[in-house]
C-alpha cells in the first residue's frame, strides 16, 4: 500500500511528461528547410504521420522537454510519437499546421495509439481523436494554411505510443518550419486509470 501511495505522490509532483515539435514534412518552392523529413508536396488524400524532433532539437528548444530522461522519446529511427512510461491516464495536447496547394475542402488531423505506418491511419485502427482545422490564410499565393489543435485524455499502457497525422484533399505539407512551435505533440501523466 505504501508503494502505491508513494508512486502516486511522486507522479503528481513530477509527472512523466514530454513536449516535442514537429519536423516539416513535405516542401515546395520557398519552403525547403534543410532538415525537411520528405521532399516535395505530399499526395492528396494520403494520411501522413508527423515526424518529431527530439526534445531541445526542434524549432522551439526552450519549450521542448522530456521529464523521463528520454524514456518517452526513445526511438530507433525517426521519432514518430511519444511513449507512455507507465500505465495510466495521459493528457495529450497537439497543435498542427497544414498548407495545401490551393483551397482545400477537406483537411483533418488525427491522434492515434500504436500506429506504426502511414497506411494504418486510413483504416481508423488506433485513431482516438480527430479534428478539422480552421483556415488561417487564404490561397492568395496558391497555398492555403490550416491550423488546428486537439486536447484529450486517454488511458495508456506502459509502452503505448501516441502519434499525430494529417491529410488534405489537395497536395499538402505538414508542420511549416516558418511557424515555429505551432506544430507540436505534448503528453503528460495525470493519474491512475479508474
Amino acid at each position: 500500500m505504501n508503494t502505491f501511495v508513494r508512486n502516486v505522490h511522486r507522479f503528481l509532483y513530477g509527472p512523466p511528461a514530454s513536449k516535442v515539435t514537429m519536423i516539416q514534412r513535405g516542401s515546395y518552392a520557398g519552403s525547403n528547410p534543410a532538415d525537411c523529413y520528405e521532399w516535395g508536396r505530399l499526395p492528396f488524400n494520403a494520411w501522413k504521420t508527423m515526424p518529431l524532433y527530439p526534445p531541445g532539437k526542434g524549432a522551439s528548444p526552450g519549450d521542448e522537454y522530456d521529464t523521463t530522461g528520454g524514456e518517452m522519446t526513445r526511438s530507433t529511427g525517426p521519432l514518430l510519437g511519444l511513449r507512455a512510461p507507465e500505465d495510466g491516464l495521459y493528457a495529450v495536447t497537439f497543435g498542427g499546421v497544414i498548407d495545401t496547394n490551393g483551397e482545400a475542402n477537406n483537411v483533418h488531423f488525427r491522434l492515434g495509439r500504436n500506429i506504426a505506418t502511414d497506411s494504418q491511419w486510413g483504416t481508423g485502427y488506433g485513431a482516438f481523436a480527430s479534428h478539422c482545422p480552421g483556415r488561417a490564410q487564404h490561397a492568395s499565393d496558391g497555398m492555403a494554411r490550416f491550423i488546428g489543435s486537439i486536447a484529450t485524455t486517454i488511458n495508456l499502457k506502459k509502452g503505448d505510443m501516441v502519434s499525430a497525422s494529417g491529410v488534405a484533399d489537395k497536395d499538402f505539407i505538414l508542420g511549416r518550419r516558418d511557424v515555429p512551435g505551432r506544430s507540436f505533440l505534448e503528453m503528460r501523466w495525470v493519474g491512475r486509470a479508474p
